[in-house]
């Protein structure tokens, strides 16, 4: 009887609600709106009013614009009994939507902004003959110019021709790759050629050099300053590791602290340690001259060691048969051009269309962090031997097609897993758990997800656009379909791949579709195994790609046992 009661009660109650809207709406002078418009008029009001939440993985400084909302197919709680087939609407499977450049870029930016510094500025400058007799001085030991020096620089020789001589020896090789190009900039800016040995002692010149002070690439450049001297540092792309763009800024940065100092050895001290350093260590003693700076306590033994470092690499460097470094292979120097293509281009793609291997264009790119060229620039120059260069403004209409990455955002359901979606969507795990900042591989907790895609071209990547599944598929079937075609692409396309930092024989494994115990016996290692970084794996039921690009390929002698009878 209660129950009864209680019913006829809800019942009444909502026969007033239904009957109070239209009354309200005829009120105000909508005489015509039906009790249909009014009631989705006011469920969009509440709509409109209903925060949108990023996913848990995007962080935002306080002062970071929120992205525009999407439109969103959510009828509330609270309105859904008015409403039943709106409501059922909202509850079925939503298509994903394209998302905008500038959404992209906050949902995977930490904003955090660091202090923006000017450069030091100075005016044009007369450059001494410091390096022009540095390696004469650096002979003559204590009878020299750097008596007070001649200790740490014979210690330093010492330890490169002995305990550092493998060291030294790669870091000469490699130098043969960016010394005529680093030396041009220099010269650009009236600055002695002889600086470049700063890159040799900073990172050996090293495009991947990362130190504990968080300095990186081949000039080592900590944030603050590679920003200073119009350096792009950010969650897609980080020029202190473009050789060539960093040794503009660096030779702006010491063109700045020669001014500053009128003194190289000051100038390449401060380089190490800081401009503000060096002068209170001038201010202190009452001395510009270094070697009296050095003897003192206030400056870290990484700076007092720095010049005399510097001069003893540069001596070897310079004359490497008169310290016993015979028979160098120095590498080849960077033959490149530059090709103009759109922001948020899949390399692995490109590389597929322009036939190159990805992991050379991610070697003469070494400026890019990610899987594509910044989707938030309009355009990118990447960098590619010549013949390289001319397929691509050849083949640019598929580049634009095919390579274009087109950003969704997903709205996680049910049970679904980071490596299903991977593998729906035709991209990789390693590239969803990068894009999305999970700390694991479990996706219960988000609610948005987003997902790279290529395929998909003209309306279908206008931003808000709703893609719905059938599309997504064709758009990874044609892409699966091109990697079949061709040797040149992602890890999972290749027949052998590079052990890089965090990566674990299991996580290899996941990321190229292959099993555990099939990779660890194509390589001989037990499935526990732990690899170190640098060590080739073999992919098993890969094959190889016949040559790279621009080389030819060589026919190797096969090698057998003759047998009784047989003939050549």
């Amino acid at each position: 009887m209660k129950r009864r009661v209680f019913g006829m009660r809800a019942a009444m109650f909502l026969s007033a609600v239904l009957l109070f809207l239209p009354l309200q709406a005829e009120a105000a002078g909508s005489t015509s709106a039906s009790f249909t418009e009014t009631g989705a008029s006011a469920a969009k009001t509440l709509l409109d009013l209903s925060p949108v939440f990023p996913p848990a993985s995007a962080v935002r400084s306080p002062t970071a614009p929120a992205p525009a909302p999407a439109q969103q197919n959510v009828i509330p709680f609270q309105l859904s009994f008015l409403y039943p087939s709106m409501a059922a609407a909202a509850f079925e499977e939503d298509d994903d939507q394209v998302m905008s450049p500038v959404d992209v870029d906050l949902q995977v930016s930490t904003n955090i902004e660091e202090e923006v510094l000017e450069p030091l500025g100075s005016a044009e400058i007369e450059v001494d003959d410091f390096f022009a007799k540095a390696s004469e001085e650096v002979e003559k030991g204590k009878h020299g110019e750097f008596a007070a020096m001649a200790n740490p620089i014979d210690k330093f020789i010492r330890y490169f021709t002995n305990k550092g001589r493998d060291r030294m020896e790669l870091y000469l090789s490699r130098s043969g790759k960016y010394r005529d190009m680093m030396q041009g900039i220099l010269s650009e800016y009236g600055l002695p050629e002889d600086l470049i040995y700063l890159a040799l002692i900073e990172s050996g010149f090293s495009t991947k050099a990362y130190s504990r002070a968080r300095a990186v690439g081949p000039w080592q450049f900590i944030a603050g300053t590679g920003r200073r001297y119009g350096l792009q540092i950010n969650w897609w792309v980080d020029e202190r590791r473009d050789a060539e763009k960093s040794t503009h800024a660096a030779a702006s940065y010491l063109k700045d602290l020669y001014g500053m100092f009128d003194s190289w050895p000051l100038a390449a001290a401060a380089y190490n340690a800081g401009e503000g350093k060096i002068s209170r260590a001038i201010s202190r003693y009452k001395s510009d001259d270094l070697s009296e700076l050095i003897q003192h306590k206030y400056l870290k033994q990484e700076t007092k060691d720095y010049v005399p470092k510097m001069l003893a690499a540069m001596a070897i460097a310079k004359e490497p048969e008169k310290y016993g470094f015979f028979d160098i292979e120095y590498e080849e120097p960077l033959n490149l051009r530059t090709v103009t293509v759109p922001g948020g281009i899949d390399l692995v793609e490109m590389a597929r269309i322009i036939e190159v291997p990805y992991d050379d264009i991610r070697e003469w790119n070494p400026e890019l962090r990610r899987f594509c060229t910044p989707p938030n620039w309009p355009e990118y120059d990447l960098r590619l031997p010549a013949d390289a260069v001319d397929r691509a403004q050849d083949r640019m209409e598929d580049i634009h097609e095919q390579a274009k990455v087109t950003f969704l955002q997903h709205n996680v359901r049910g049970k679904e897993t980071l490596g299903g979606l991977a593998a729906r969507y035709g991209t990789s795990y390693a590239i969803l758990h990068e894009l999305n900042g999970l700390r694991s591989g479990s996706i219960q907790h988000m609610s948005l997800l987003v997902i790279p895609v290529t395929g998909l071209y003209g309306s279908d990547t206008v931003p808000g656009q709703k893609i719905d599944p059938d599309k997504i598929m064709v758009a990874r079937m044609k892409a699966e379909e091109g990697r079949r075609r061709s040797s040149y692409g992602r890890s999972g396309d290749r027949a052998s791949v590079t052990v890089q930092k965090g990566q674990t024989l299991s996580k290899i494994a996941r990321e190229n579709g292959v099993s555990l115990a099939a990779l660890a016996k194509a390589n001989g290692l037990a499935t526990n195994a732990k690899v170190k970084v640098g060590t080739r794996l073999k992919i098993p039921g890969r094959k190889a790609s016949a040559q790279k690009s621009g080389s030819k390929a060589v026919a190797k002698p096969a090698r057998g046992k003759a047998r009784q009878g047989s003939t050549l």
